[in-house]
């Protein structure tokens, strides 16, 4: 698939999302379509990746000094700044880490821009370490509500989750392993398109999935030998990453990337489907693809899964395409609890009014 013409685009926001794109890069390979979005113009100047300055008249080059509003800002100026790239897209992958500026203010910006596009997006966002400290976290968990009302589906990844299952207390080595298993998450839509195995999905249909799912949980594993499908399906159920909290829903439906060389058996396919809807729940539907990549699988067998969790919220209109898009979490009790939530809902040019305005217009409330 040429890297110009591909209807998947990997997108990093911010120093961060900057960094992990380049780390996605490495770890797959050429081929991936990329584009890194930064108010800060050291961003640019690493290698070739393309890099497009945000708030160039605004904030010169130099970054918002960790001040979100300054990134939302800086994207508002000129929205269609970013069209020129995004010729031919359909979904976008983007990565960013939350907790700072250009990430957490530019992102949501980003990700309402792309839907009033009809593009289909998918986000990984890492939360800050617990060391980081107290406020860190709140701006990040702050800046988290608007990505996910925009985003089709959002995965949030706290750091020390992450690198939990990381075998090394050293920080340069946990992160490089914690970043194996993002770049295994992110790259998995294209190797499911360009190394098709047994069972493949087209662009659409992947974007057909992804197209309004909301939350979703994301993992991998890999092992080898002959017990290979039995120690994968135990270290995704042991991982931190797909541990629900009581108060998550239960999973809707599974993306499954089963990732093998030549000496993938159909047998075990089929008992890593049976694994995964035995833990959670033979109704749940499951989306499987399948790569055959000798060259970075052999002898190995390695398992991808996005777990996308049911949604009893209220939905709201796109603007654009009249897709129905969840709010969850504590957006969803503001928009849908109270005396009135029986009561018909007031719509003006297709917006509920009885929304919030904050979170209709996807403004964050900086504190």
């Amino acid at each position: 698939m040429n890297r110009l013409s591909s209807p998947l685009l990997l997108l990093g926001v911010g120093g961060a999302g900057a960094n992990l794109v380049r780390g996605v890069l490495r770890a797959y390979g050429p081929g991936i379509r990329a584009l890194i979005l930064d108010t800060d113009s050291a961003s640019g100047l690493n290698d070739d990746t393309p890099f497009m300055l945000l708030g160039g008249n605004r904030l010169a080059g130099r970054g918002t000094g960790g001040q979100p509003a300054s990134a939302r800002a800086a994207f508002q100026d000129n929205p269609s700044y970013v069209d020129t790239a995004l010729e031919g897209v359909r979904t976008v992958v983007v990565v960013t880490a939350l907790g700072g500026g250009t990430g957490g203010g530019a992102t949501g910006e980003l990700l309402k821009h792309l839907h009033t596009l009809g593009i289909a997006t998918l986000l990984f966002a890492t939360m800050p370490f617990a060391f980081e400290g107290d406020e860190r976290l709140r701006t990040a968990r702050t800046a988290a509500g608007p990505l996910e009302q925009h985003a089709d589906v959002s995965v949030f990844l706290p750091l020390d989750d992450l690198v939990a299952n990381a075998g090394t207390d050293n920080m340069r080595d946990a992160m490089a392993r914690g970043l194996d298993t993002l770049a295994t998450g992110v790259t998995l839509l294209w190797r499911l398109l360009e190394k098709p195995g047994y069972i493949s999905l087209d662009a659409e249909r992947l974007r057909a999935i992804l197209a309004g799912c909301g939350r979703g949980r994301f993992a991998t594993a890999s092992a080898q030998g002959p017990d290979r499908v039995q120690t994968v399906l135990a270290a995704l159920a042991d991982t931190p990453l797909l541990k629900r909290s009581e108060s998550a829903p239960p999973v809707r439906s599974i993306l499954v990337g089963i990732l093998a060389g030549d000496d993938l058996r159909l047998s075990e396919i089929g008992m890593v489907v049976s694994g995964l809807t035995a833990r959670y729940g033979v109704n749940t539907a499951v989306e499987l693809g399948t790569v055959n990549d000798e060259a970075a699988f052999s002898g190995r067998l390695a398992v991808a899964v996005i777990l996308f969790e049911e949604s009893a919220a209220p939905t709201r209109t796109s603007r654009t395409a009249g897709t129905a898009r969840p709010i969850s979490g504590e957006h969803a009790a503001l928009a849908g609890n109270g005396r009135f939530r029986h009561s018909e809902k007031t719509f003006w040019n297709e917006e509920d009014l009885d929304i919030p305005t904050y979170i209709r217009r996807s403004l964050t409330l900086d504190r």
